[in-house]
């Protein structure tokens, strides 16, 4: 999504887990981060760190899931300045991908970011519409 008018740069909340700080408005605070659409890899600004979510993790049943609070202060993405840039800069290329497949300007893009435990992940994008303010 795209802020007040910004064309120039893509405007990112992220949280770990579950998203419902994102989705519900739900308590804490999600990562915050601006890219520029011309230089993603060197135009990465991290706006605010991420507080607090939860997460689904791997219950003592097989099959089943608890949802547990996530403790950022353990999360790559709060570690490493690294991971958080070269994800912004992989989710900034996603969202001009989007923006330039629908040919409708600036979109609100919601979707999720799915590690596969090998260190690699995907993106899955959910649902886009057009940015208004």
């Amino acid at each position: 999504p795209l802020v007040a008018g910004d064309d120039r740069c893509v405007h990112m909340e992220l949280a770990v887990g579950l998203g419902e700080t994102l989705a519900s408005g739900a308590e804490g605070t999600p990562y915050r981060i601006e890219v520029d659409k011309a230089d993603p890899e060197r135009g990465v600004k991290t706006l605010a760190l991420s507080s607090l979510s939860y997460a689904l993790r791997p219950g003592s049943v097989p099959g089943k899931y608890d949802r547990v609070a996530v403790d950022y202060s353990n999360e790559p993405l709060t570690k490493s300045s690294e991971q958080r840039n070269a994800l912004g800069a992989h989710l900034c290329r996603v969202g001009v991908a989007v923006e330039n497949a629908v040919a409708g300007g600036p979109q609100d893009i919601e979707g999720c970011f799915v590690m596969d435990g090998q260190g690699n992940g995907t993106v899955y994008v959910v649902q886009t519409r057009p940015f208004t303010m």
